[in-house]
């Protein structure tokens, strides 16, 4: 690959990368300071909110892939920009319901079509070595989740409501500037998705589990941690630091994950993660030191990259056995699944909370990785011996 190619790839990283970060900063921005908005809220609004986010995911998502594979994925994300910095814009002025309900629904059409085109961008650029490539994409969002709130309440405390919003308007303009620096990929084509295909691929089916389930386990780690870690005493800062490191560390796993899942196989790499991640989650309200805690959760966010890079990637590589080039209606579906994960763990949460409690609900989750793990490597099993009988 000569150095003009290479660059251009490692800028389409950085920009989708970046389009993630961004995402995931918004959200997080948005939790802590929509009870301040100008508007003042009933608790009924509130959730309503949380409703027009979800909604909107799951409805526009299937439409940014079909757009994305007729118009290609780099006008779909300067779309997704778009929203984001409308949505942006809204949540700063947050003068009522109706504003702060816009806001939502373009929150989450934008994060819809920014993880289903920049997703598909990277798939496009990268046939080869695309769990390193990427897992670098997904430590920008890990380090606005965490970043997210933080920022917010800093600047919430210091400058006030508005500000926090209309700063991360202003770095969703720098990214639609930025995204002009990407290079055009495939033209999109005329001919029309072959959902039924798609979703009818054993491979696909397969790597959208694991997807989703790498979602459930995470989603109880980013909302649940930081109480548990402050009922222990520790502060605010001490619990962003926690979790940039293990986004860092996470970051720095990428390149090795994608190695070992070319040199062993994706699956057994997937496998390897289910089994570490099920046992690893437990241990994060055992101990009741801070730091050791903090230890765990980083090996718990290199058993997430262990999950969820791999299956990432064989999204894009199951599309390319199938010979069909629907790279954003694949990640279409891996958005969805990702939203099924949460969604299912935020039920768990809910109903068992009172009852279960940190400690119950982590074992509970780590219960349903152990079962999903074994039926996963069974049907491996039963896969590799009926094709070793054909053969023979």
């Amino acid at each position: 690959m000569n150095l003009s190619a290479r660059f251009e790839r490692w800028v389409t990283i950085g920009v989708v990368g970046l389009a993630l970060f961004l995402d995931y900063l918004l959200y997080g921005a948005a939790i802590p300071l929509t009870p301040y908005a100008p508007g003042q809220l009933r608790h009924d609004q509130m959730g309503a909110l949380y409703g027009w986010y979800a909604v909107s995911v799951l409805v526009v998502t299937p439409v940014f892939g079909y757009l994305g594979d007729r118009f290609g994925s780099r006008p779909t994300l300067f779309c997704g920009v778009i929203l984001a910095g409308i949505s942006s814009l809204s949540f700063a002025i947050g003068s009522g319901f109706f504003i702060l309900s816009i806001a939502k629904l373009c929150q989450g059409a934008a994060s819809a079509a920014l993880w289903t085109s920049g997703l598909a961008l990277v798939a496009e650029r990268y046939t080869e070595r695309r769990a390193e490539m990427i897992g670098y994409a997904f430590t920008g969002s890990t380090a606005g989740s965490v970043l997210g709130p933080v920022l917010a309440g800093v600047l919430h405390r210091a400058a006030g409501y508005s500000i926090p919003f209309v700063l991360v308007g202003g770095l969703f303009a720098l990214e639609g500037f930025l995204l002009l620096l990407v290079p055009k990929g495939r033209r999109g084509s005329s001919e029309p998705v072959k959902w039924r295909t798609l979703l009818l691929n054993s491979s696909i089916l397969a790597q959208a589990g694991f997807v989703t389930l790498a979602a459930f386990a995470w989603g109880i780690v980013e909302p649940l941690l930081p109480y548990h870690l402050e009922s222990l005493g520790a502060s605010v800062e001490v619990v962003g630091i926690l979790f940039t490191v293990s986004s860092v560390l996470y970051g720095l796993s990428a390149p090795w994950v994608g190695r070992l899942s070319e040199h062993f196989g994706v699956q057994p790499i997937i496998l390897l993660g289910l089994i570490s991640m099920a046992v690893l989650l437990p241990l994060l309200s055992v101990p009741e030191q801070i730091v050791l805690i903090g230890g765990v959760l980083c090996l718990v966010n290199v058993s997430y990259a262990f999950i969820l890079n791999p299956a990432s990637a064989e999204l894009g590589n199951a599309v390319d056995r199938a010979g069909m080039s629907c790279y954003s209606a694949v990640y279409a579906v891996y958005n969805i699944s990702y939203s099924a994960g949460m969604i299912a763990t935020t039920a768990l949460a809910t109903a068992t909370a009172g009852t279960l409690g940190f400690r119950g609900m982590l074992v509970s989750i780590s219960a349903v990785l152990v079962l999903c793990g074994v039926v996963a490597a069974s049907m491996q099993i039963r896969r590799r011996s009926m094709t070793e009988s054909s053969v023979s």
